[in-house]
């Protein structure tokens, strides 16, 4: 067919029949998105090739979605479990390491070959570019083109396999991390609290040193014999039996509590002139200033009371930094909280809009991050690359979130239609390669070459499951980012979407990859080193 014969008519085509084929189950299994890399093998076989320049093009949209989505969260996921991750990722490399080793040694590989042969089934580009550095032939390529198949599809075959062998419940799983981030996210509560404290008689707000002693927001104020309650600002002045509503964790109120005076029952009621109205920020010259720095009380007469981000409330301090969909809890006078609701936005189409230029621009820094040479003790110089360059640049830019004029922000919606596109485009290009040198690399090599692989692919993934399972207690979805992370895996972390389209699997990923990029090179270059030629 003439048709098949353009790029973009067969990569559509490959595409949409990988699509199909993906939501065809047998009984709880499918392929899903992966599906497309195995109709493009075949493709491939038959000599349909689609330009290098499609993968690239894909595999930087899916590398910086990955990074932005991971971003945010990244500092404090690596702060919370990211030694326990890093540890599950370098035992894979370890243990492909040792399985190349033994198989070099049973098959009588040299090192060019076992170079490949560990380069291609823990389907690492960055190594391979070293291996074939130092030897300087054409094996190395070759064992990577034979082992690298087996790579990759063995890794999205382990994954489905493992959550059926586990009879994993992926939305208990998902809920056993939600609880784990509660405990470190504490729901926020209130207080009313009767001031008690004589040394607190005829102070002033500001005179309490609130922030100084816990993150507390005091929202209402009722006098002793009053019965319409009052907004709380800095200037406002305590007397004998004021009723105060405090806002914040419970432990932090518990504290408070013992400051300002005795626990009361009942509410503090707002009348026909205080509301509460629950405001979302989508104003994205707000993006990363503080709630201080906004002055919102001053300016609009008006109390924020929390601030509920990703679905977790956190205290209204003065230093915390807005992100565009936070939600305001605000306290005021009508008219007040019209004139915060136009200054905040509450516009939510705001929030499913982005500026394209920012995306390209990110990829474009990723490029250049990407060829800085890094110089790493024991290792030498070594270069992060397309994939590395593009995956920081992701990171870090999202946690930016703002540079001067430019946004980084990709709101989620837009986020996941890129990670979707890139995914394509990078399996439907891998897929042909790997179909037109399947057959030829299995001749020229043989089966041990095969063989090899594919213990080289399974061996580390069976151990370090194990490893994060039992020894890491590494929750299971955070897991599947440990395995694609560590094999450095880009069709494996788009087969977890697959299983859970939560982002956990993608944070892990993002935490795991430094260590698995810089242990890929390093044991690279131990195999050259220790294997006869």
């Amino acid at each position: 067919m003439r048709l098949l014969s353009n790029s973009v008519f067969l990569l559509v085509l490959i595409i949409i029949t990988g699509y199909l084929l993906g939501k065809i189950k047998v009984k709880t299994f499918s392929f899903d998105s992966s599906a497309v890399i195995f109709v493009a093998i075949v493709f491939g076989y038959f000599g349909y090739m689609l330009p290098k320049d499609f993968q690239t093009l894909g595999l930087v949209l899916f590398i910086y979605s990955i990074g932005i989505q991971a971003g945010p969260g990244f500092i404090s996921s690596f702060r919370a479990n990211g030694i326990a991750l890093s540890i599950g990722a370098a035992v894979i490399v370890f243990c492909g390491f040792v399985a190349s080793i033994f198989c070099s040694w049973f098959f009588g590989f040299n090192d060019s070959i076992c170079a490949g042969l560990f380069t291609g089934a823990l389907t690492s580009t960055p190594g391979l570019a070293v291996a074939v550095e130092m030897v300087k032939n054409g094996e190395t390529a070759a064992a990577y083109g034979l082992t690298y198949t087996f790579g990759v599809i063995g890794v999205i075959i382990f994954l489905k396999v493992l959550s059926k062998i586990m009879n994993v419940n992926v939305i208990n799983e998902e809920h056993k991390i939600e609880d784990e981030l509660e405990k470190t996210h504490l729901p926020m509560t209130f207080r009313h609290i009767e001031v008690t404290n004589p040394n607190l008689f005829g102070k002033r707000i500001d005179e309490l040193f609130l922030d100084k002693i816990v993150p507390v927001t005091i929202t209402r104020l009722l006098r002793a014999g009053e019965k319409e309650p009052i907004l709380v600002d800095k200037t406002t002045i305590l007397k004998k039996g004021d009723h105060l509503r405090v806002v914040g964790l419970e432990e932090n109120l518990k504290k408070i509590m013992l400051y300002i005076g005795e626990k009361i029952e009942g509410e503090i009621e707002f009348n026909s002139v205080l509301k509460k109205r629950r405001i979302s920020v989508t104003k994205r010259e707000i993006l990363g200033k503080t709630l201080g720095f906004l002055n919102l009380r001053e300016t609009f007469n008006v109390q924020v009371s929390r601030i509920t981000r990703n679905g977790f409330d956190i205290p209204a301090q003065a230093t915390t930094r807005i992100n565009i969909g936070d939600i305001f809890h605000v306290v005021g006078q009508e008219k007040s909280l019209n004139n915060i609701q136009k200054y905040l936005g509450n516009n939510i189409s705001e929030l499913y809009t982005v500026n394209v230029i920012s995306i390209f621009l990110g990829i474009f820094i990723g490029f250049l991050i990407g060829q800085i040479p890094l110089p790493i003790p024991g290792i030498g110089t070594l270069k992060l690359g397309t994939t590395g360059g593009v995956l920081v640049a992701g990171l870090v830019l999202s946690a930016l979130k703002k540079t001067g004029t430019i946004i980084w922000f990709v709101p989620s919606a837009t986020n996941s239609l890129i990670r979707d596109i890139g995914l394509y485009l990078f399996l439907s290009v891998v897929g042909t390669t790997a179909g037109a040198t399947i057959v030829t690399t299995i001749k020229e090599f043989g089966l041990p070459l095969l063989i090899s692989g594919i213990i080289v692919t399974i061996f580390p993934l069976i151990i370090s499951s194990f490893v994060c399972i039992k020894i890491l207690k590494i929750p299971f979805l955070r897991m599947l980012g440990v395995i694609t992370g560590g094999m450095t895996s880009t069709p494996g972390l788009a087969a977890t979407t697959s299983i859970s389209n939560t982002p956990y699997a993608s944070t892990a990923y993002a935490t795991v990859y430094p260590v698995a990029l810089i242990g890929m090179i390093f044991f690279t270059k131990l195999i050259v080193y220790i294997i006869p030629h």
